[in-house]
């Protein structure tokens, strides 16, 4: 008896595409989070002025009767300049792909090219901070390593240091409940670190890591936040800072950011904060074969409260490789 099967005679295609496409690992992008937003208006020319008066001594001292006025004090200010960068990329997709295609290449596209350019937005003021804010080496842990895995002691001395300069907290605290497991959250600066550290944070739980799951309430945590230190709640990222192999005995070193509110600010070009760009293939070449997609954004960046940042540098307590 002779059966047809599809080894002669299959169908006409032997794929069908899955309906959804798959997800994009993409980090968290944290540093935008943190930053003051201001736009440079259209027509108001290259760089972004930020004027700050310093303060005036309090007059503590009494006039007494002599009628002689105390010397007087020369109002002062600090100016900081943020000059506006352009960045763009794109895509060059033959007239084919288009046309023939099954899946909406352009679509796609256009979705891969928005996120790129708000990562690339993250990833410019990561680099701009590590390069120009403050650093304090960690020296709790015991790794014996310089710098040091981080310890209670190296978030009490960075929070003091932003407390004494003055520096305004992100987040109130948040008050205990009556609920299992968890307890109460303090005022805290934002702390921007990376995803490997996290082992480390969760060997501190005890001994004052809280995490963010532990909180009496989950309603101001932000999706990138792990937990919290005394008074720093930390933000993880894939895409964090890392200097591979450069500590004293060889470790890769961690730039756990610190902030508090209007240390950082970014500054994008009114109008300009992102255009997306799609040429016809009509408009590439005399046979019109190749259609072009691409963004393009201009943004700028400034530390302008420079006593409010610090950069925490750390090693891991083991330097097994999680990669």
């Amino acid at each position: 008896m002779s059966i047809t099967t599809t080894g002669n005679l299959g169908p006409m295609i032997l794929q069908s595409l899955a309906p959804a496409m798959l997800y994009v690992p993409t980090p968290t992008m944290n540093y935008i989070l943190v930053t003051d937003k201001v736009s440079m208006p259209a027509n108001g020319g290259t760089t972004c002025r930020f004027m700050r008066p310093r303060a005036l001594v309090p007059p503590t001292i009494q006039l007494g009767n002599s009628g002689i006025d105390p010397p007087a004090q020369v109002p002062q200010r600090d100016i900081i300049d943020a000059q506006m960068a352009f960045f763009g990329t794109g895509c060059i997709i033959n007239e084919q792909v288009i046309l023939q295609d099954q899946e909406g290449v352009l679509a796609w596209v256009s979705e891969r090219l928005a996120v790129a350019m708000r990562q690339a937005e993250d990833l410019i003021l990561r680099d701009y901070v590590v390069s120009a804010a403050s650093q304090i080496n960690a020296s709790g842990g015991a790794n014996g390593d310089n710098p040091t895995n981080l310890g209670i002691s190296d978030f009490s001395l960075v929070a003091a240091t932003l407390d004494t300069n003055n520096a305004y907290k992100f987040m109130s605290g948040i008050e205990g409940m009556d609920r299992f497991g968890t307890g109460p959250v303090r005022s805290a600066y934002f702390m921007l670190s990376s995803t490997e550290i996290q082992t480390d944070l969760d060997a501190l739980t005890g001994a004052g890591f809280l995490s963010q799951w532990n909180y009496p309430t989950n309603a101001s945590a932000l999706p990138a936040e792990f937990g919290s230190v005394l008074n720093i709640r930390i933000l993880t990222s894939s895409e964090a800072p890392v200097s591979r192999g450069t500590s004293a005995n060889g470790r890769d070193v961690y730039y756990n950011t610190v902030v508090g509110k209007q240390a950082l600010t970014h500054i994008n070009q009114d109008g300009y904060s992102m255009n997306l760009i799609y040429r016809d293939p009509y408009y590439s070449g005399m046979l019109a074969q190749n259609a072009t997609i691409a963004v393009k954004f201009a943004q700028a960046q400034a530390i302008t409260q420079d006593t409010a940042i610090r950069n925490l540098l750390s090693t891991r307590a083991s330097n097994s490789n999680l990669l």
